[in-house]
């Protein structure tokens, strides 16, 4: 996992936000568990909500985001927190799965990434890199991810499955009994 905490500014400042910048792909890594603490809740919601609007302004570029399957057990339970980041990645994925499903971006790529219980590296550093006329913005960055992705098999993508109707719906007719 990428060491050390988040720097919310570095991120901010890595999201493309000039109009004018005409990428065709972006790629953001976000496999640290830093993503899942409560002190980051903040900077995940703004990631996330800069990645749906952009998708809304621009059917035609491909976003691909990469994200845990699921965690790395034992770095999660020396940290003590086991417990709370599994909880905040089972959030996180549900929300994740929602607006995917909600807003259907057709190419929009949500996958997650295998991790051993046992491991605590990945390979691969969170980052937001975009690509503009077949170069990418962080190269050294972005080519471990997309070695990992082409292989497609320590991925599995983010499923579409959600069960929006929740307890009180039309699913279960007897509770309007």
């Amino acid at each position: 996992m990428t060491a050390g905490v988040l720097d919310a500014t570095a991120w901010r400042d890595a999201l493309p936000r000039q109009r004018s910048n005409r990428f065709d792909r972006i790629l953001v890594v976000q496999c640290s568990l830093d993503w899942l603490r409560p002190g980051q809740l903040a900077l995940r919601e703004e990631v996330d909500d800069f990645l749906l609007n952009l998708c809304v302004r621009r059917v035609d570029l491909r976003v691909d985001r990469l994200v845990l399957h699921n965690l790395p057990t034992a770095q999660g339970a020396l940290d003590g927190d086991l417990t709370a980041l599994n909880a905040a990645h089972a959030e996180w994925m549900y929300r994740l799965s929602c607006s995917a499903m909600l807003l259907n971006h057709p190419a929009l790529r949500i996958h997650r990434l295998i991790v051993g219980g046992e491991q605590t590296d990945v390979g691969v550093e969170d980052v937001v890199a975009t690509r503009r006329d077949g170069a990418w913005t962080s190269p050294e960055l972005a080519a471990p991810v997309l070695e990992l992705l082409s292989q497609a098999r320590s991925t599995t993508p983010l499923s579409g499955y959600v069960d929006l109707q929740g307890p009180l719906a039309d699913t279960d007719p007897s509770f309007y009994l």
